[in-house]
């Protein structure tokens, strides 16, 4: 929509300046709209064209009764980001606008996306081109796990990591023994390490939401992992001739049993 034509339908001030202000400085085709207005809302629609390869599409709703005391709603979308990728720079971006909240705010916000996304154009898209939507090859990281309490809880909090750092695995458990192997691009990997570490995934001995303080990371290899779903989980029985079994069943399986599981059971093969 034209904007300056809409002006006179916007009874907040506020937004009505923002929006001239924005129209006059995202002044190239295509660069800024009003897609839709009404009595309630109104919907913006921005490609900043300072991004490199105009990445990025911003769209902003805002209350035109309650900003800019209330946040905007904002959503982030790409052709090319992954949806991992994606869900950072949305998470980023919304913690920005509550920082801001009480003040107005679009401006200031696409000028933290425009420096944000040339940042991470530069540094992590040619380090790790999946995040783009590009095949890179993945990896595998093996880890230990001390003890779980709840089950059902700490594979639904991985499950959910999982899917929003789009990673898969393989949880293992056999005897007194639980391993975990995850696969996807090295940033998501760290990324994800850094959250188990970090964020309640388990309960205590009193049903108390609680951190893994016991997480060892074993290795990682290059390749990912044949799972069927986002978290494959494996119960082996008691008899060392199912373990075995397990880990033979394919090259990868083998490398990684020799490698890193082999010498915290200290089973033979």
């Amino acid at each position: 929509m034209e904007t300056t034509g809409l002006i006179h339908e916007i009874h907040n001030d506020d937004i009505a300046d923002e929006v001239q202000a924005l129209s006059a400085i995202l002044c190239a085709d295509q660069e800024f709209q009003v897609q839709s207005i009404n009595e309630k809302e109104i919907v913006l629609v921005i490609h900043p064209h300072q991004i490199k390869n105009h990445l990025i599409t911003l769209t902003v709703i805002l209350d035109m009764k309650s900003y800019p005391v209330s946040s905007p709603q904002l959503s982030v979308q790409s052709p090319r980001l992954s949806r991992a990728a994606l869900d950072i720079i949305d998470t980023l971006i919304k913690e920005e606008a509550y920082k801001l909240r009480g003040q107005v705010t679009i401006l200031s916000l696409i000028e933290w996306l425009v420096r944000y996304c040339n940042l991470y154009e530069e540094k992590t898209i040619p380090a790790t081109e999946s995040l783009t939507g590009e095949a890179e090859y993945e990896y595998t990281t093996i880890a230990h796990l001390h003890h779980i309490r709840s089950k059902t809880i700490y594979v639904k909090t991985l499950s959910q990591w999982f899917r929003e750092l789009d990673l898969h695995g393989v949880l293992i458990s056999y005897r007194r023994w639980i391993f975990l192997m995850i696969s996807g691009n090295k940033n998501n990997l760290q990324l994800y390490l850094k959250r188990h570490r970090t964020q309640n995934v388990d309960i205590d001995s009193v049903g108390r939401p609680c951190k893994e303080r016991m997480l060892t990371v074993l290795g990682q290899v290059e390749g990912r992992l044949d799972a069927a779903s986002v978290l494959d989980e494996v119960v082996l029985d008691d008899s060392s001739e199912d373990w075995l079994k397990y880990w033979s069943s394919r090259p990868s399986l083998a490398s990684i049993y020799q490698k890193f599981i082999q010498p915290q059971t200290g089973q033979k093969k």
